[in-house]
């Protein structure tokens, strides 16, 4: 057998784990391992209350709908509930075996993106290899045990960012829309890295379609101002419920209002996002180009800005791939390995190995790598000599 076969049997056999894992959480009632509770609240169970009349951004109403519901419908963009209306129409037991097997493929492309512009010439043993551990960081077993939608943001952003298919990258930049704290940065940050013709085809994507959505729920709720009315509401019981203080939190506001016991109104989180979103793109101005450099300074002030947690980390597979494994130290020298180090470590926190039963603190631990990690990436970039033109717009 050949050593290339070898990362291939490693995923393997990683996913199949994953996979009983996964099988005997659902059949443990009440198991707080994941349970696969993600996709019943936020890919399934809205779809089909949208289907019964009933619109998933009204809590109440949501909550009612279904007794299994375990939490509110978060304000995500109407075109999610367009792109998983195929799951909504199958019993949840299809539906869930139809995204596990999605995730998989997913997973698959997304290391294999990675791969192609990092180690091409491991080709597939590269691919297995590098999708076999981001399943076993916490992030990437956090996806799958509750089956969240993350991995179609991770390769939204990806292609956002380097398709030089204006039409293929708007699109990406549509899917990462699906989840506004991680597309309105992404949306910046791309008109920051000269991409703005693709932040705006992304946007009039998404837009588009939402209108189908939007309108069904409006004749649901009987105008449209009742329809933002709900959706206003669904995000103040986002941002005043216990998510507020949610132990699984990794951004900056969500560590620091766990640690005090704080709630911070919008104006306080407007101004710390802006602050992190300057950054990036003052530093992506700095840089001067795409690639996984770049990629890291998104990620990092993505997830340290807005709401997120800690399957969002998935985000940062290219930059800790590239960093690790590229040759010349992609121009940040000696603090290509404390960023990699420390995004590393985030992702692979021992502390949060029983992720979802960790005590107060341990993910503000995650945190503070991807402060750290966010810190070395700044002096890094900072102390390069020279500085290139931003990346032409496509």
């Amino acid at each position: 057998m050949t050593l290339r076969r070898w990362p291939i049997i490693l995923f393997l056999l990683v996913a199949t784990l994953a996979t009983i894992r996964l099988v005997t959480t659902l059949a443990e009632p009440g198991s707080d391992d994941g349970g696969y509770a993600d996709f019943r609240d936020t890919i399934h169970a809205p779809v089909v209350a949208m289907l019964d009349g009933v619109n998933p951004y009204d809590v109440s109403a949501y909550r009612d709908s279904d007794p299994d519901i375990g939490q509110a419908f978060p304000v995500y963009s109407p075109h999610h509930l367009l792109l998983t209306l195929p799951f909504g129409v199958l019993p949840r037991t299809a539906a869930g075996g139809l995204w596990w097997a999605l995730n998989v493929v997913l997973l698959v492309t997304v290391s294999g993106f990675v791969m192609s512009r990092v180690k091409p010439e491991w080709g597939l043993a590269g691919t297995a290899g590098l999708a076999a551990a981001a399943l076993l960081s916490n992030p990437g077993r956090f996806n799958f045990l509750t089956g969240q939608a993350t991995l179609p943001l991770v390769l939204g952003t990806y292609v956002a960012f380097t398709s030089p298919n204006r039409w293929l990258a708007g699109a990406g930049t549509a899917l990462a829309l699906i989840k506004p704290q991680v597309g309105i940065p992404v949306l910046i940050l791309l008109a920051a890295a000269g991409r703005w013709r693709v932040a705006l085809d992304g946007a009039w994507m998404a837009a588009a379609a939402s209108a189908p959505i939007v309108l069904a729920l409006s004749i649901m709720e009987g105008s449209p101002g009742q329809l933002i009315s709900a959706v206003r509401d669904n995000l103040d019981t986002s941002l005043s419920g216990d998510e507020a203080t949610s132990s699984f939190r990794i951004d900056l506001l969500g560590v620091i209002g766990r640690e005090t016991d704080r709630q911070f109104g919008t104006l306080v989180t407007a101004l710390v996002f802006l602050a992190l979103i300057a950054l990036g793109i003052w530093l992506l101005r700095r840089w001067g180009r795409v690639d996984a450099v770049a990629l890291a300074v998104v990620s990092l002030t993505t997830l340290l800005g807005l709401f997120h947690l800690p399957y969002d980390e998935l985000l940062l597979i290219w930059p800790i791939a590239a960093l690790i494994l590229a040759g010349g130290g992609l121009g940040l020298g000696g603090w290509r390995w404390w960023t990699a180090g420390w995004m590393l470590a985030a992702a692979f926190n021992p502390l949060t190995v029983r992720f979802l039963r960790i005590g107060r603190g341990l993910d503000t631990i995650t945190s503070l790598f991807l402060i750290l990690a966010l810190v070395g990436l700044t002096v890094g970039i900072v102390s390069r000599t020279g500085r290139t033109t931003p990346a032409a717009s496509a």
